[in-house]
């Protein structure tokens, strides 16, 4: 697949699905002028033939009106595929967007998931504007966000990533199925509330189910109610029916309160329920090869147990459901509860659903999650084909990367870099590292140190979820990533700058000590603190990683750190026309250059 391939597909889609808008266009016109044209014909006719005979202006009526719903049928099917290809089009917009590492104002970018705590991902801004999330992310569901975040947020071990990585390649070529998906949700508000709302519905107790006698008293009710409607026209008394319409007034207020809350927890979740209906069904009718594809495919499946109807069946039901209760929202409404008793039917539905169904359905929103976890990195391997998948090594600790950059550096911006722990060959495929490598990089101010970790960090999370890595080669062994980049203070915590950067770094030491294969990435340690404590707790620090057999980065100005037995590198700059230039290319050795006076001057001060 050459490089501008992905730019290409999504800009002949969007020619596709403008040609395709157009000729709906034309239909929703023709549909829109008919439905005028049965009320323009038909009225007339209809009063034209009342004088001559009652079953002639009827059967005028009849047949505009069958006409009528005909075409508005036909019309809003019309509608909705335009509507389901202007999401596409928009689709294939955003992709084009996110080529040029343009991010589109309807991405979400994974704020709600910020954890400075967490062990890492708030170091390499994972969440937030332009960040990893905000790149990746094609969830419409919130279930699929909250999936994919967690992922960003943990590493698989070498067997899992292998799995996830078959089962991007694959969904990587089904851009159909992807593309399709992520339409049906995309106009869907389906925040993590509103998915928690839908599970609290779902455990509720049954208010209806278990009292038979109340079930029939409901259908009783409303027929007596509707004959006395019914017998006013035939000159029965008014009062019959008022009586029986002010007592279902009364039986009402008695279940308001409950009836009310089931509402608050599932009120506009119809639209919700639809698209997901809709990913389901798509995953029930589509085949795959991978194993981890399949097996979320087999969870789909109902038990015997809960009837011949599928998943996304199941889901369309409550959806339906869930939009009749709706209808409180109408003008109607008071009339149609009065009369027929409609809130307490609606709640009596959907607990005959939730009986067969709802312990089925978690499952089944796992399954929606996992397949949009999964799509959001087949997307990235999609529009990038240039990038690597890694590969994955058993035994010592081995980190070897050729020409790895930063994702959310733009193309023509990005410099790459090779790094290697273990063995001295990126191309050997024998590596050993049995004494742990701390790799000390220092460098200038803006040379690029924090850059290239972050860089590193970024490929060792995708790396483990599965996907590719922006790189020629990356090669890692499965381990746990620990950060100390961006340490700040905590007024909530009462925790100053130099105390939270202790804490990361206990964290580091403690995951060590545990035994656990640890790879980790600091920058610039113990900032908040005078410079003759910073050096003794850093010099300190690097010889426990040293001793420990640790395996890591340390980027620092200080290079008493590169006198501790560990691998050097270095980044450099020099100053051309009172103007700082750099190359961004890591160097082996240690840096004899540093602009921090340079770049005082500059800024006119006398040193």
């Amino acid at each position: 697949m050459n490089q501008d391939k992905p730019s290409n597909f999504y800009n002949k889609n969007i020619h596709l699905l403008a040609l395709a808008l157009t000729r709906l266009e034309r239909r929703h016109i023709i549909f829109g002028s008919v439905k005028i044209f049965w009320f323009i014909i038909g009225l007339p006719a209809m009063f034209q033939a009342f004088p001559l005979s009652r079953a002639g202006a009827l059967a005028v009526a009849g047949a505009c009106f069958v006409g009528f719903v005909i075409t508005a049928v036909l019309h809003e099917s019309v509608l909705q595929a335009m509507d389901f290809n202007k999401r596409l089009r928009r689709i294939n917009q955003n992709e084009l967007e996110l080529l040029q590492l343009h991010f589109p104002e309807d991405l979400d970018t994974g704020e709600e998931f910020r954890d400075r705590e967490h062990r890492y991902s708030s170091d390499l801004d994972i969440f937030g504007q332009r960040g990893l999330f905000h790149f990746i992310n094609r969830a419409a569901t919130a279930g699929g966000r909250q999936a994919l975040a967690q992922r960003l947020k943990s590493q698989a071990d070498a067997h899992e990533a292998a799995r996830r990585r078959e089962a991007i390649k694959e969904l990587a070529l089904m851009t159909d199925l992807r593309r399709n998906a992520a339409a049906h949700g995309l106009n869907i508000k389906d925040s993590t509330k509103r998915l928690n709302d839908l599970r609290t519905f779902l455990a509720e107790p049954f208010l209806l189910m278990e009292r038979k006698g109340l079930i029939l008293f409901m259908y009783l009710w409303p027929t007596a109610t509707l004959a006395s409607l019914v017998s006013i026209f035939f000159g029965g008394p008014f009062l019959l029916f008022f009586g029986l319409f002010c007592g279902q007034m009364i039986i009402n207020a008695v279940f308001l309160k409950r009836v009310n809350h089931i509402y608050r927890l599932t009120t506009k979740s119809h639209g919700i329920l639809k698209a997901y209906s809709a990913i389901i069904e798509a995953l029930e009718q589509t085949p795959f090869q991978s194993s981890l594809l399949n097996e979320l495919k087999e969870r789909l499946v109902p038990p015997a147990a809960v009837g011949s109807r599928r998943a996304s069946q199941w889901i369309q039901r409550l959806s339906s459901l869930l939009g009749w209760f709706d209808t409180r929202n109408g003008a109607f409404h008071f009339f149609l509860t009065n009369i027929l008793f409609w809130d307490l039917h609606c709640m009596l539905s959907t607990e005959k659903w939730r009986k067969q169904a709802a312990p089925h359905v978690e499952q089944w929103f796992n399954v929606i999650a996992g397949f949009e976890e999964l799509s959001s990195f087949a997307a990235l391997a999609f529009n990038h084909p240039h990038w690597v998948y890694p590969e994955f090594h058993d035994g010592p600790f081995v980190l070897q990367a050729k020409a790895v950059g930063h994702p959310l550096i733009p193309e023509a911006q990005r410099i790459c870099n090779d790094a290697c722990f273990g063995g001295k060959d990126l191309n050997s495929a024998d590596e050993q590292n049995n004494g742990g490598n701390v790799l000390v990089v220092t460098g200038p101010n803006m040379a690029g140190k924090s850059t290239f970790l972050r860089t590193i960090g970024t490929a060792a999370i995708l790396a483990f979820a599965g996907a590719p890595v922006c790189a020629e080669k990356f090669r890692i062994s499965p381990v746990q990533l620990f950060t100390s980049m961006q340490s700040s203070d905590s007024l909530d915590k009462h925790m100053s700058l130099f105390y939270a950067e202790l804490e990361r770094l206990k964290i580091i030491l403690d995951g060590i000590a545990a035994g656990e294969p640890v790879f980790f990435i600091i920058d610039e340690m113990l900032k908040g603190t005078n410079a003759l404590d910073r050096q003794k707790g850093a010099v300190a620090l690097v010889k426990q990683l040293v001793k420990n057999k640790a395996d890591g980065i340390v980027a620092t100005h200080d290079l008493e750190l590169t006198r501790l037995g560990v691998d050097n590198y270095h980044f450099d700059g020099y100053i051309e026309n009172d103007k700082l230039l750099f190359d961004y290319l890591l160097k082996k050795g240690t840096c004899q250059s540093f602009n921090a006076l340079a770049l005082m001057k500059i800024m006119g001060i006398d040193v």
